[in-house]
């Protein structure tokens, strides 16, 4: 196992409980990110994402943008997805922020159900028995498990590098591999939720997908620094309004979009606008079972 990857998960570790320690209702989304991402930062690792802040209904992939307006509600439940990177290896965690107490069970529940899918995890077994054991805990509970997000295997400079730990019961071949690095990831919802997410409007986290070379230079340029900073590691607009401007980056981005030189990722919303919570940790698969790096 890379050292860095114990790196990252010490970093990560720190500022998720600096996020959980405060009240963040009434404040801005441009606030809470730039706070994760500027800590994350201090403590010597880069954000592996961007910062995702996700209230209600929404289950992922929504990040501030550069002149959010957005403030966290004063009753809500917000789910914090956050990463770190050193030299490209990552630890991913995420937290869900209660601010409603009639939620509060279904936040505890998405907790205690990724310690019971931590207990099942060892070299050589079946990714599809984490699925089991959070599907069949979710209907303890009497929730519902969002069946179309899923944990996944980590690798240098890829978040989600192809082996998928599935939050229900599913029939795959895939194993935990020894000295891996694995996000485990249960979403929960409400027993009137569908279960399954469905893309919605908003599109402000990007990849890079080619460096292939265009004709335009303001565009190759952009590709150069995110290359240059990000490598295949997701990025928000914002990061680079400093060098591009914020007029010329939204355009530059949605011009490599249709290019198919970066990829956008919608925000996921649960189908039935039911509220979803989420709890996350980033372990590493050894010789005798697993180590919580998060």
């Amino acid at each position: 196992m890379n050292p860095n990857y114990l790196k990252a998960g010490q970093v990560i570790r720190g500022v998720r409980k600096d996020v959980e320690s405060r009240d963040w209702r009434g404040k801005p989304y441009l606030e809470l990110c730039n706070y994760v991402e500027s800590a994350i930062r201090a403590k010597g690792a880069e954000p592996a994402f961007p910062c995702n802040l996700c209230a209600d209904e929404v289950a992922a992939h929504y990040t501030a943008e550069i002149n959010d307006e957005r403030m966290v509600p004063q009753e809500t439940i917000l789910k914090v997805d956050l990463g770190a990177h050193v030299d490209g290896y990552v630890a991913d965690s995420a937290v869900t922020l209660c601010y409603r107490d009639e939620l509060y069970d279904l936040v505890d529940a998405t907790r205690s159900a990724l310690m019971e899918a931590l207990k099942v995890i060892k070299s050589g077994g079946r990714t599809t028995e984490v699925g089991r054991v959070v599907e069949v805990y979710a209907s303890r509970r009497g929730y519902v498990p969002i069946s179309n997000l899923s944990g996944h295997s980590l690798d240098q400079y890829i978040v989600h590098s192809g082996t998928t730990v599935p939050n229900v019961w599913s029939p795959s071949p895939a194993v935990f591999r020894e000295d891996r690095a694995y996000a485990i990831e249960p979403f929960f919802t409400t027993s009137g939720g569908s279960g399954v997410v469905v893309e919605g409007k908003s599109e402000n986290i990007f990849g890079l997908v080619s460096r292939k070379k265009i004709k335009d230079s303001k565009l190759n340029n952009l590709l150069e620094a995110i290359w240059t900073k990000r490598k295949t590691l997701p990025f928000a607009a914002r990061w680079f309004v400093e060098d591009f401007g914020k007029g010329d980056v939204n355009a530059a981005l949605k011009e490599l979009v249709k290019l198919r030189v970066i990829r956008s990722y919608p925000e996921l919303i649960e189908a039935r606008g039911t509220p979803v919570a989420q709890a996350e940790h980033t372990i590493a698969t050894t010789a005798s079972g697993y180590l919580i790096l998060t």
